[in-house]
């Protein structure tokens, strides 16, 4: 639509441009006495400009688990989501949602069976759109039978797709033997060739011209099967439009939302019409929060949910960014898509080798692993995975002893190497530790070496270029990593690792344990290699350690790291291991376990904080630090005109002065912000041990009144 007509009629003189007739003189290509085109004379043809399209507004709806009653879904391990999507769509309350940020090859996304009759002429219309303000192509087909429909350029404004289906003629005896009408059974299938974002699909319809019967079923995808209150696929959600997915009774639905502190900051209600619709969260801006539902029926179910300040699908993921896993435990199911909610691009997970080499030479993939990496590599998320630990065909299952035991350690890494979208591969977790190592070698870094020397050699035979991480030790291990290098250890490793939880009570002081490791490399060495922290974490029981404090650690320690030279950061670990909020070892997690009426799991305040501070960095890199004050830390991310500040005081609140010429935007770890406008070229705010991310405001936020600001407290700031 909107692109100029050309149409030239061969050997006449009439050129039709955009619709406006013009005469032109035909023009011999040889022969004397042809007439000859006068140049001064002739029209000059002007195409019609092609209108600019229109951008449209996103659809306030939102991805929720259910299975679709009458519909095949693509299986998680082959594409992230496809999903009940609630709200904005075309027909009903409920439609189809793909988001398929990966896809390998082609795809069925969504498949149903329709039964034709034979020979007979249908009309085939499906609503389509994605997530785009404007026309984007779509890496999807449509296919009805063996018909291929082609999907058009979509935005985010519902689309009509319609085509003609011909079922296929009956075989002859087939039609001489019936007296009814010969039918068979066809498939319907979206199908994708590449990945799309928020592909949404609704009021699917194949209807014959002799009828009115749609024969598919479930057509506008209003059934879905799903026992919870409060459905959502995540519950961290964009701050612009937040709503839940709610299935309660109709009627009218009431719902608070609460601060960490418990004092309600906003309240609302909707009338509820179906089965399954939505709760807007209307007045709420970015923050962490408890609300509460309540259905007519009186009952209530309260969930927490982050709210966040981004576009698109969901959270741009950083790759600076890990967690730690255990997709061999149940509750790690939707491990992946909990992790790309927080914009976390790596995750690590052990590899145990007794679980997967069963038969001596043969690797059969468990399937928690091989379906849970799959997931992960769907969602775009890499692996960094652990070559962990022994094999018990080979001698002890804790850890490689014997020369065969070495040798196959290192044939399994190259197996793992080949199967798995990996970021690196780990040799090894805390091998300087006794519950992992009962070998009559022991602990020393000399007994090390050969593991990491074999797989080296196994591991480039498959792949030149995958990072192998030497170390993965229990806190940094000064005496022992001076022992690896002198015996050789750097030049099979591309990076090293550890796990340095000494810095539990004082995170800043990573920066020395840094410095050492650099300084051991560089001393027994002679040269250094990239530092990743690939594990490190605190309980939220801790000592007596909040949730609020976690969340701070998990901050003050990631940037500490990274104004240090680390160039990848893993918090141990992704969901609590128990559901008791007084097991210390159970409450490392960044989302809690499953609770009664809620589908998704629910962040910590520590998963909302990794969340919060991707969106807040927007990928920035390290640029420097800078002294605003005494005892604070400030780190500057991106470029001088365009920096974001981590800016904590551990020692408790403290007044900075900010030279700035705009007005900065403050957020607050509960993601509560506020705009300060500067005097005299100086914004002054206030921190505290809990860090606070300043940038230059957003021009809306820029262009308020220049009145000066009085400094802003962090325990009076929004």
């Amino acid at each position: 639509m909107g692109i100029p007509k050309w149409t030239l009629y061969a050997g006449g003189a009439a050129v039709v441009v955009a619709g406006v007739t013009a005469v032109a003189v035909a023009v011999a290509s040889s022969g004397a006495g042809q007439p000859t085109s006068n140049p001064a004379s002739a029209a000059v043809l002007t195409p019609s400009p092609t209108p600019t399209p229109t951008p449209v507004d996103m659809p306030h709806s939102v991805a929720a688990f259910g299975d679709i009653a009458g519909w095949s879904q693509a299986p998680m391990t082959a594409v992230a989501r496809v999903l009940p999507q609630v709200g904005d769509a075309a027909t009903g309350s409920i439609s189809a949602y793909v988001d398929a940020p990966v896809v390998d090859g082609e795809v069925t996304v969504l498949e149903s069976k329709a039964t034709v009759e034979a020979g007979k002429t249908y009309e085939f219309s499906a609503q389509m759109r994605t997530l785009s303000a404007m026309p984007t192509p779509v890496a999807a087909t449509v296919f009805v039978g063996d018909t291929e429909i082609d999907v058009p350029d979509l935005n985010a404004a519902w689309n009509e797709v319609t085509a003609e289906y011909v079922a296929p003629a009956a075989a002859a005896e087939d039609e001489e033997a019936s007296t009814e009408p010969v039918t068979s059974e066809i498939s319907v299938r979206v199908v994708l060739d590449g990945p799309v974002a928020g592909l949404g699909i609704d009021d699917v319809s194949l209807v014959g011209a002799w009828s009115d019967d749609n024969v598919i079923p479930n057509p506008s995808f209003e059934s879905v099967e799903q026992d919870d209150v409060i459905i959502n696929r995540s519950l961290i959600l964009p701050a612009e439009h937040a709503q839940l997915a709610v299935q309660v009774p109709k009627g009218t639905t009431t719902w608070q939302a609460a601060k960490d502190g418990g004092d309600v900051v906003a309240s609302g209600s909707a009338e509820i019409t179906r089965a399954i619709d939505v709760l807007p969260l209307d007045g709420l801006g970015q923050g962490y929060y408890t609300v509460t539902v309540k259905d007519s029926a009186g009952k209530s179910t309260s969930a927490k949910v982050g709210l966040i300040d981004y576009e698109g699908t969901s959270i741009t993921a950083d790759a600076r960014f890990g967690v730690g896993l255990h997709v061999e435990d149940s509750w790690y199911t939707d491990a992946a898509d909990l992790a790309s909610s927080l914009g976390l691009g790596l995750a690590r997970n052990d590899i145990l080798w007794k679980l997967n080499e069963m038969t001596k030479g043969q690797y059969d993939w468990a399937k928690n692993y091989a379906h849970g990496f799959d997931r992960l590599h769907a969602h775009g998320i890499h692996l960094l995975g652990i070559v962990n630990y022994g094999n018990k065909l080979y001698g002890s299952e804790k850890t490689p002893e014997t020369k065969a035991a070495i040798a196959a350690y290192g044939k399994y890494a190259a197996a793992i190497a080949e199967r798995f979208d990996l970021v690196a591969l780990e040799v090894f977790n805390e091998f300087n530790q006794d519950r992992f190592n009962n070998t009559a070698c022991g602990t020393d870094p000399s007994c090390y070496v050969p593991l990491l020397k074999t797989v080296h050699e196994n591991v480039r035979k498959v792949d030149a270029d995958l990072p192998l991480i030497a170390g993965s030790t229990a806190r940094y291990d000064a005496e022992w990593f001076d022992g690896l290098w002198k015996d050789g250890g750097l030049q099979y490793a591309d990076k090293i690792s550890f796990h340095p939880y000494e810095v539990s009570s004082n995170p800043e002081s990573l920066s020395d344990v840094i410095g050492k490791a650099n300084a051991s490399m560089t001393k027994n060495a002679g040269d250094t290699r990239p530092i990743w922290i690939t594990e490190l974490g605190t309980s939220s029981k801790t000592g007596g350690r909040t949730v609020s404090a976690q969340a701070d650690y998990l901050v003050r320690t990631s940037i500490t790291a990274f104004a240090n030279g680390v160039e990848k950061f893993f918090w141990y670990d992704l969901i609590n291991d128990s559901p008791k909020a007084s097991v210390h070892e159970g409450n490392f997690g960044m989302y809690y376990q499953k609770l009664s009426g809620v589908a998704a799991l629910q962040p910590k305040p520590v998963g909302y904080a990794q969340a919060l501070m991707v969106t807040q960095l927007g990928g920035r890199e390290y640029l420097d630090s800078e002294s605003l004050a005494d005892g604070v830390k400030s780190y500057r991310f991106g470029t001088a005109d365009d920096a974001v500040r981590v800016v904590w005081a551990p020692g408790g609140e403290t007044s900075v002065a900010i030279p700035t010429d705009v007005p900065l935007t403050i957020a607050r770890m509960n993601g509560a912000t506020a705009v300060v406008t500067p005097v005299d070229g100086v914004a002054t705010i206030t921190v505290s041990a809990r860090p606070t991310f300043v940038s230059a405001a957003a021009s809306a936020a820029a262009s308020a009144s220049p009145t000066a600001s009085p400094a802003v407290s962090q325990s009076t700031a929004p």
